[in-house]
């Protein structure tokens, strides 16, 4: 971790009150670092109050406010401290901040209730050590068992499997005052306890048509539903019970001044530009609620009736801190909208909740954005003050307190309309049933499993499936409301029996389909799709009256219905599909066609003047998703080829195979075209090999610049003199630097600006992520922070040999492991029964001394490109350039 020995400075900013601008940039320098360019809004006034760093006390991610202005925070990898809030103006002093005299820490999530201070730690269990000897991933409780002001009592509440950055996260205290909510990521196995208390109808399942593409770097492959979930429980730790489930990394929750919950769910970078990819999101946590995260291409689009919307979607970040404005000291409109943070762009948008029927939308706006600036937590002060931390990844944190320095205002707060505080109340009721068995349950749900509200639909459907099926299903079958006839049906492919298939799509065969609105018809579509998944393949007299009812719609103007209708077409084996299905890959191919366009929208990109020419420059690149689509769901045709279709298939995955998309994508489509090649016939394979190409990073390899050189074996001092005395003077050209990047195989494993490999993190915005000595010495000594979303996992055999490697698979009795970062086809295989121990490797996938290659010019190159984000315009290539000091 980075320590620096500079004295701290207490710095306070103040909006310029002659501004007419909403927001004010300023600069803080609060030690001798690169200084931190923050803009805030008007009339508000930012503190610096404490360098953690600077006293070796860690990179702060979790904050909690005690009794008695007494608050805690936490080390991502290191202790609890605690220390008195100072009065406005005056600094905090290291030595008023104390380590708990405790052996835990490693917390992502703190939270003071009930006397005592919530832990949530997020560390990997020692196999070796007995539980009750150390304190690893679970959820705790501190208290002071003797009443002298001392924490001095550790209880476990909850034993938790997963750790990392998708591991055990943050609390939340429920309006009712006499419960917390906890939220965990998708590498957080789902204790049974908690299983068994649902609000989620436990038989989830990936509940896709068609196998889903695993990450082609082995990210999450063994990860399975439900995905990162949340709970409810009482003070004491007892009576768990699952609220929501379905999210990839959601790090934190809050409730607004309605009592209703929101959660900032995280995106899959790696997979942007496809069509499976989705952006990070506020989701409003229902009962029950299902928001459809599933590994690799498999998860669910937002469309489909058996999970819910986002409420609103913010494109590409790393969420961090969610927070209510109702006890925040700010002005009236933000008392009922969220504040949420975002680690990798350093910004805190405002979320401005909406009512819509029994659920919200949402406006967003920038509040507060810095650079550097790796947002990690924040929390309203008792005084209303808004306290947040940064950090993260062994970075150089902060802590800070933002204050609202204007007049209090006389505005009101515009209160909700009685319709939605109506639909809200209804929805509730409705979703006591999701937790018990209760013959009031079925008649209030069935009355209301056609509602026009799509989030008390869902809860009706919820409540129906929480109760025995054989109470409900003759009502199913008397049933003539095609909503209810659609919803209905899901629940029955859940929660029936198989054999009731057939007579669930007789009646679905009775539905209009001109009658329905284009959401119903993609609910039609679903349940079609529910019923092949759950109960097989139709007999084929049904599976023949299915076809007669899609495929007269198909394909459609609606790119939304025509994928649906494909998939479940192509499930069905109906004729003609296969050669459609071709067309409507060629024809996007050509029309270069992008589903998610409101996430790839010039608002999307333009969410900043910073960021937006960059994200906009990686969108250009990208191929296009709905071809994409086409060309995964056409791998898994094994029926209706000809000798032409077939070439102008394979021909298309040489075309989109040369495309600019960096090789983790081009590894991905290799996927999607090895799996397609199983389906050719033997005497055609060669021939369809030579019109796809294969796909080769040997070649990629090859085909990079050789280093100029000479290089040398630099020390850590002699890269810094390189780096600091060639950038003080720099003389290079952006061509330089690429030709450096490529030169020093950074290329090969880390994207930037759009291009490159995914076995390592994506570099574009590392210049706002680190200043220039964090970077240098995580380039210089990678093993010093390994991130556990790239780490290799290592393996202690039982003949006492160690091999590390990215884990691809650990199906049945055998761990596949792709060792070599640069060669992601080089797979090996161990016998499980071989296995002793498996942990997180100690060394970085990243070899140390690849700027050994390189010469001096060629290192200051490399680092300019990368500081300047590939910016021609950056100083550093204007002839304007200053180094840290």
């Amino acid at each position: 971790m980075y320590k620096t020995y500079f004295p701290c400075l207490l710095v306070s900013v103040t909006a310029l009150l002659s501004s007419c601008k909403n927001e004010v940039p300023e600069t803080l320098e609060s030690d001798a670092e690169t200084p931190i360019s923050f803009t805030i809004p008007k009339d508000f006034v930012l503190e610096t109050l404490y360098h953690p760093s600077q006293h070796e006390q860690g990179s702060w991610v979790a904050l909690a406010e005690g009794p008695d202005n007494l608050f805690y925070a936490c080390d991502q990898h290191g202790k609890i401290y605690s220390f008195k809030m100072p009065e406005i103006d005056q600094p905090l002093r290291d030595q008023d901040v104390k380590p708990l005299d405790l052996e835990i820490g490693e917390a992502h999530g703190l939270f003071w209730a009930f006397d005592g201070l919530y832990v949530a730690v997020n560390k990997r269990w020692d196999d070796e050590i007995p539980d009750s000897k150390e304190k690893a991933s679970g959820v705790y409780r501190i208290t002071d068992s003797n009443g002298d002001g001392t924490l001095d009592k550790i209880d476990m509440l909850l034993k938790l499997e997963g750790e990392g950055e998708h591991g055990p996260h943050s609390f939340v205290l429920a309006p009712d005052g006499k419960h917390l909510y906890f939220i965990a990521g998708n590498h957080t196995l789902l204790p049974e306890n908690v299983k068994n208390n649902s609000r989620v109808p436990n038989n989830w399942g990936e509940d896709n048509l068609f196998t889903p593409y695993l990450d082609a770097r082995g990210h999450a492959n063994d990860i399975k539903a439900p995905g990162g979930w949340i709970a409810k429980f009482d003070p004491q730790g007892a009576n768990w019970e699952l609220i929501s489930s379905g999210y990839r990394n959601p790090f934190d929750l809050a409730f607004n001044q309605d009592g209703e919950l929101f959660a900032y769910d995280a995106d899959m970078e790696w997979d942007i530009g496809m069509p499976w990819y989705r952006p990070t999101r506020i989701c409003h946590v229902t009962s029950g609620s299902e928001y459809g995260w599933r590994t690799g291409s498999g998860k669910w689009p937002a469309y489909y009736p058996d999970n819910l919307p986002a409420v609103i979607n913010l494109e590409q970040g790393s969420p961090t801190a969610v927070l209510s404005g109702a006890k925040l000291n700010f002005p009236a409109r933000y008392r009922n909208g969220l504040l949420v943070m975002d680690w990798s762009f350093g910004t805190v948008y405002f979320i401005d909740l909406k009512e819509d029927g029994s659920s919200y939308t949402a406006e967003r706006e920038e509040f507060l954005s810095g650079t550097p600036l790796p947002l990690t937590d924040m929390i309203a002060g008792s005084d209303g003050n808004l306290y947040f931390a940064t950090g993260g990844r062994g970075l150089d944190s902060h802590l800070y307190r933002l204050r609202y320095s204007g007049e209090a205002g006389t505005e009101e707060v515009q209160q909700g309309d009685n319709s939605s505080k109506t639909l809200r109340a209804l929805r509730k009721e409705i979703e006591q049933y999701h937790a018990v068995v209760d013959g009031k349950a079925i008649p209030l749900a069935w009355d209301n499993l056609n509602h026009p509200d799509r989030f008390i639909r869902y809860a009706s459907r919820v409540a129906l499936e929480h109760q025995p099926a054989a109470d409900w299903e003759s009502s199913y079958f008397s049933e003539e409301d095609p909503v209810k006839l659609i919803e209905g049906g899901i629940a029955l492919a859940h929660q029936g029996d198989k054999k009731l298939q057939g007579r669930i799509i007789e009646k679905l065969d009775t539905i209009d389909w001109d009658s329905l609105s284009e959401p119903q018809q993609i609910d039609l579509l679903r349940t079609y799709s529910l019923l092949g998944i759950r109960m097989g393949l139709p007999d084929d007299s049904h599976r023949k009256m299915a076809i007669r009812k899609i495929a007269p719609h198909f394909p459609n103007s609606s790119n939304d219905l025509t994928r649906e209708m494909g998939q479940v077409l192509l499930f069905l084996r109906a004729d003609g599909v296969t050669e459609e299905l071709v067309e409507l890959l060629l024809k996007h191919t050509r029309e270069k066609t992008v589903i998610n366009d409101q996430m790839l929208s010039e608002e999307t990109s333009l969410r900043s003047e910073q960021y937006g020419p960059l994200i906009r420059e990686v969108i250009e690149k990208m191929p296009p998703s709905e071809a994409i689509y086409y060309g995964a769901l056409l791998s898994h045709a094994d029926f209706g080829w000809t000798p032409t279709l077939r070439e102008k298939y394979f021909q298309w995955f040489y075309d989109v195979l040369s495309a600019k998309g960096g090789m983790s994508f081009k590894a991905g489509m290799e996927n999607v075209r090895l799996t397609a090649m199983t389906h050719v016939p033997d005497n055609m394979k060669e021939k369809l090999q030579e019109l796809s190409g294969v796909y080769s990073p040997e070649t990629s390899v090859a085909e990079l610049p050789e280093p100029i050189g000479p290089g040398g074996s630099y020390s850590g001092s002699e890269m810094s003199d390189i780096v600091w005395g060639g950038l003080d003077t720099y003389k290079g050209s952006l061509a330089d630097g690429e030709r450096a990047y490529q030169a020093g195989m950074c290329i090969l494993c880390h994207r930037f600006r759009g291009e490159g490999g995914a076995a390592g993190p994506d570099l574009t915005q590392i210049h706002n992520k680190f200043n220039n000595y964090d970077l240098l010495f995580a380039i210089y000594s990678p093993n010093d922070e390994i991130s556990d979303q790239y780490a290799f996992t290592l393996l202690h055999l039982d003949n006492e040999k160690k091999i590390a490697g990215k884990i691809l698979s650990e199906a049945g009795d055998s761990i596949t492991l792709m060792p070599n970062p640069f060669n992601t086809t080089y797979t090996i295989k161990v016998a499980k029964e071989q296995v002793v121990k498996q942990e997180l490797s100690p060394v970085s996938p990243m070899p140390p001394g690849l700027m050994n290659r390189l010469n001096k010019q060629e290192i200051a190159d490399l680092f300019a490109y990368l500081i300047s984000g590939g910016d021609e315009k950056h100083e550093l290539y204007t002839g304007k350039a200053v180094k840290d000091k």
